[in-house]
Parts: C-alpha cells; structure tokens; sequence
C-alpha cells in the first residue's frame, strides 16, 4: 500500500515522499541465482558468436530508417533489456505481449536517440553486429557519496512497512534507495542504480531505409 512521508533531507528540506514497496526492478545480480545469470551469459555469448558475418554493402547514414536488435547489459553480463526473445527468456527480462520480431526502429542522427547510440550506428553495414561501450560519465555519472544522507526518523514520518533496499520517489519523482532503517534515522541513497557503471551495446543491424 502506498504511503506519504515528509523527510527533512539536510539541504533537501522538506521532501514529498511516495512508498512504492519493494522495488520490482532490482539489479537483476541481487536477485538472480548464479545459474541463471550463467544461462544469460552464454545466451548472449551465443548469439554473438552466432552474428552473420557476412554483411551487406549497405551502409547507415545520417537520417536512414533503421531498424536494430540490441541487447543492453554491464561488462559482468547483466543485461537489463534486449529486442532479442531467446536473450529475454535467459536473463529474466522477457515480456509477455511484447513483439520480439520488429526490433527497434529509428532515424539515425534525427536526436531519437541519446547521441552515442547514434554515433554507434552510423557506418554499420547491414546485419553487422557491433558492440558499442558507452562509459559511466556519458549516462548516468560517477557513483556520489555525497547522495547518501541520512535523516532523523522523528522528521520522516511512518515508514511502517518500508524496508532497506525499498524504492521511494523523491519530489518530482526522483528515485532513491533506502540502505538503513533505525529507530532513529533513515538512511537513503539517491545515486541512479547505475551510476559509476559502464554500459554496453550489441546492436545488429535488421534494416537500412
């Protein structure tokens, strides 16, 4: 059940707080067994073993119709999305409903997309698989011990069902994390799950317009 709180954070004064429980989107290695995290990792492995190497003369553009297959993960082979079903049933992020067979669609260098994955696109050949790394600094920043604070609990208000690692959204739906309960003191992280992580790309390329 969703609650309000207000909670004095130091700097931030008084924060509107929403309680959405327990995160539903967890890093997937707090929560995935080594097995399955071993399956996800040969999964992609497999696919990009598998990638056809022989590509067309077709190459993207500049304002192009494109359509890609991607697989969004970390260097220890988390992956956190991908257009590609057998990758998705592998790693815990498939979606019933979803249309795996349509990829991702775009105008290359149109500003669709944030400028590194286009800059990733332009030049690729058509079914040219690439893996395209894109470092912490040029998504969500370093990790920032400063974003943890803590706050006295008498200025928080009910946290009764709340628990360390629950998800709440800040003021305008900002994200953070609760790493430490007290009867004193709640301690939130407010850094983005990914902050201080290098992300990385496999992207093949389905179709040049």
């Amino acid at each position: 059940m969703k609650k309000s709180l207000l909670v004095s954070l130091i700097l931030l004064s008084w924060i509107l707080l929403t309680a959405c429980g327990k995160n539903d989107e967890e890093n997937i290695t707090d929560t995935t067994t080594d097995a399955v995290v071993t399956d996800c990792q040969k999964a992609v492995q497999k696919y990009l073993d598998g990638a056809d190497k022989q590509w067309q003369w077709d190459e993207v553009k500049s304002w192009d119709n494109i359509v890609v297959d991607y697989i969004w993960r970390l260097d220890d082979w988390t992956v956190f999305d991908t257009s590609i079903q057998s990758i998705a049933e592998s790693c815990g992020t498939y979606s019933e409903g979803r249309d795996y067979t349509e990829g991702l669609s775009f105008q290359a260098w149109a500003g669709q997309m944030v400028k590194w994955f286009d800059n990733g696109v332009i030049g690729m050949k058509l079914w040219q698989t690439k893996t395209v790394e894109f470092w912490a600094d040029e998504w969500y920043g370093q990790y920032d011990e400063s974003l943890i604070v803590t706050a006295p609990i008498s200025e928080v208000g009910d946290v009764s069902g709340l628990n360390e690692w629950d998800t709440v959204y800040l003021w305008m739906g900002y994200p953070a994390k609760i790493v430490k309960i007290t009867d004193k003191e709640v301690t939130f992280d407010m850094n983005h799950e990914l902050a201080g992580k290098d992300l990385i790309f496999d992207i093949t390329m389905k179709s040049i317009n």
